[in-house]
């Protein structure tokens, strides 16, 4: 009797753990073969452009308290994100013009804290959020979230000096 116990006890942790797990095997495989979560260093006229950087959103933290503020000049600090940068994002050179736009299946929002400040978006393009203009050189961490917690959907990011 304690073997089948025992016997049972173990497969209902792994068959448990099992189905946890495959959604999040399922999102990572939206993008075979194309690492996710890089960091870039870009150059003015840097090419590919556009540049496009891959990840998953959504994490346990509030975007507010990330920002440290529930809304910037470019939009509302929504969501949920996970506690490290989805990103990096090293500027070499003043940008007149550079263009970060999130696109997702899902609805998703977007941190960036860098050498000016931090700034957040939601819906800059239909369910899309953004930041583009004028970008001080340095180091910028990017977070992409999704509204509600534990909720990761697949991303691209898409950088580009092209107005």
């Amino acid at each position: 009797m304690m073997i089948i116990r025992f016997f049972a006890g173990c497969c209902g942790v792994a068959i448990a753990t099992l189905w946890l797990t495959l959604p999040a095997r399922a999102q990572f495989s939206q993008f075979p073969g194309s690492p996710i979560f890089e960091n870039a260093s870009l150059s003015l006229g840097f090419a590919p452009d556009p540049t496009v950087l891959r990840g998953i959103s959504g994490g346990e933290q509030p975007a507010r308290e990330v920002a440290a503020r529930v809304e910037t000049p470019t939009g509302p600090c929504s969501g949920f994100v996970d506690g490290l940068p989805d990103h990096v994002l090293t500027l070499t050179d003043f940008f007149d013009y550079l263009d970060l736009q999130v696109y997702s299946p899902e609805d998703t929002t977007l941190v960036v804290r860098g050498p000016g400040g931090t700034w957040c978006n939601d819906d800059i393009v239909e369910r899309n959020p953004g930041i583009a203009g004028q970008w001080l050189p340095g180091r910028y961490e990017i977070w992409v979230g999704s509204y509600r917690q534990h909720d990761y959907h697949p991303y691209i990011i898409r950088l580009s000096q092209v107005r």
